[in-house]
């Protein structure tokens, strides 16, 4: 029985890997690929196989991999994983030095992104570190149905990946914009997973929340009053409004701290004041995050 190779896509930059036919023991083959030097890698794919073909792939470096199949697909054995890809499912993995025994047959085309977890979280924000941390809590792997978003980004991002002539700055925008479907694809499903009345009651404690930006209450204060418990509270808060409940609180604040201040109604200390702030240097370090200036700028603006 002839050894199944195995192909470590560690070892090798996505242009390079994608065009080494000998690694891919296809028919017709077309590739592209592109890396940002940060983090990000994209590449794009399709091969033709008469016959059912095996290959051994693994990635020794700490990555994720998305994928996007436009076309038929593989099925994985993998540390104990058994499943299908079809065409217009994305998967999602996380699986560093894991060994993914894939078969391939028929006209193999597929769109994907390798993206190491710090520069997820650096593109992305919370949305890239609520994305990595449920992809672990699912053990590591998710396949899903592509939306019609994701599927026409992932579209987009070939065929430009496959053109030659195209500027490096088209494949970096398409890369990013493919990521920011995939990550808001898998938002949606986790707010397709709330039933009504939680979202009622989700949408009551945000409410509650923003009523006096002077004074939040406790997290176990706001799950009271809402019945909801915290985890649920949370959880929920994230899945429905993008973000958690302190950021979600604290960006409104800022929000209201400009209105106040650059539309004249009060001076930076009086707007300080009025959200509950006692330290007037906390108060002008949050701003600056916030809008990147400091309050008195703002103040001084709105005056000239």
């Amino acid at each position: 029985m002839p050894e199944i190779p195995l192909v470590d896509v560690a070892g090798y930059l996505p242009p390079d890997l994608m065009h080494r036919p000998e690694l891919w023991p296809a028919g017709p083959q077309r590739s592209g690929a592109y890396a940002n030097g940060r983090g990000l890698s994209a590449f794009a794919s399709r091969s033709e196989y008469g016959a059912p073909t095996t290959i051994a792939v693994m990635d020794s470096e700490h990555r994720l991999h998305l994928s996007v199949w436009l076309r038929d697909g593989m099925s994985v054995d993998a540390d104990g994983w058994r499943f299908r890809v079809a065409g217009q499912q994305t998967v999602a993995g996380f699986m560093p030095g894991a060994c993914w025994k894939t078969c391939f047959q028929g006209a193999v085309h597929h769109v994907g992104l390798l993206v190491d977890p710090g520069c997820l979280a650096a593109l992305a924000g919370e949305a890239g570190v609520d994305y990595f941390d449920g992809l672990r809590r699912d053990g590591c792997l998710r396949i899903q149905s592509g939306d019609a978003d994701t599927l026409r980004v992932a579209r987009e991002l070939d065929a430009v990946l496959l053109n030659p002539a195209s500027l490096g700055l088209m494949r970096e925008v398409k890369s990013l914009e493919l990521l920011a479907c995939l990550l808001l694809a898998n938002r949606r499903q986790a707010q397709a997973g709330l039933n009504s009345r939680t979202r009622e009651r989700l949408h009551a404690a945000r409410e509650r929340l923003l009523r006096d930006l002077a004074q939040a209450p406790t997290l176990e204060e706001l799950a009271a009053e809402c019945g909801l418990n915290t985890f649920a509270l949370k959880r929920g808060f994230k899945a429905l409004f993008g973000m958690p409940v302190h950021a979600l609180y604290q960006r409104e604040r800022m929000r209201r701290a400009w209105t106040l201040i650059a539309s004249g109604q009060m001076t930076a200390g009086e707007a300080a004041s009025a959200l509950g702030y006692s330290n007037f240097s906390h108060f002008g370090a949050a701003f600056r995050r916030a809008h990147g200036m400091l309050p008195g700028q703002v103040r001084r603006h709105s005056l000239a």
